[in-house]
């Protein structure tokens, strides 16, 4: 990484890469992930994910292969997601038997850290537009499908899909120094 970061028409051109890479290559992705052994719901997160830490790098030799890093980036967290659902509790017992058995493991201090963090995000949820907000809001907390989303919202899955990415970005964005 560069000390200055990218200058701004660097910038502008690393998004309108990865902004290319989106539309050719979401869904060839997400069943890429899907393949590793995710659902389809945690693929898509995965390849959300991938695409915001991909948005966030200025790193310029990596223009060079941008689509293999963005690959690479979305398999470690597919597998990093494999790898903790594989060590957590859950998968070795009834989710009934889980729950009877939870207990906080937040400290006090991690906590309040959370609660904050969560003000904060609701916050800079009021300031995205209302289709935005109400996209990420139905994907992420009600747990609907993009499809769903977009006949609710009388726009397309794929604007739902976009809809999110720039919630999840702008959140990461805001947040990332307290993340």
């Amino acid at each position: 990484m560069r000390a200055n970061g990218p200058s701004p028409s660097t910038n502008i051109s690393h998004n309108e890469e990865v902004s290319r890479l989106y539309k050719r290559h979401h869904q060839q992705l997400v069943r890429h992930i899907v393949a590793k052994g995710l659902p389809l719901r945690e693929a898509e997160e995965v390849v959300q994910e991938a695409f915001v830490k991909l948005l966030g790098l200025d790193d310029i030799k990596v223009q060079s292969y941008i689509r293999a890093y963005l690959y690479k980036i979305a398999t470690n967290l597919a597998i990093d997601k494999l790898r903790r659902a594989a060590r957590s509790p859950e998968c070795q017992e009834p989710a009934g038997e889980v729950l009877e058995h939870a207990s906080p493991v937040d400290s006090p201090e991690q906590s309040s850290h959370h609660q904050q963090l969560l003000g904060q995000l609701s916050s800079l949820l009021d300031d995205l537009q209302p289709k935005c907000r109400q996209a990420f809001l139905l994907y992420k907390v009600k747990g609907l499908d993009y499809d769903v989303i977009a006949s609710q919202l009388g726009v397309s899955s794929s604007m739902v899909r976009k809809y999110v990415l720039q919630a999840v970005r702008y959140c990461y964005d805001k947040l990332q120094d307290q993340l």
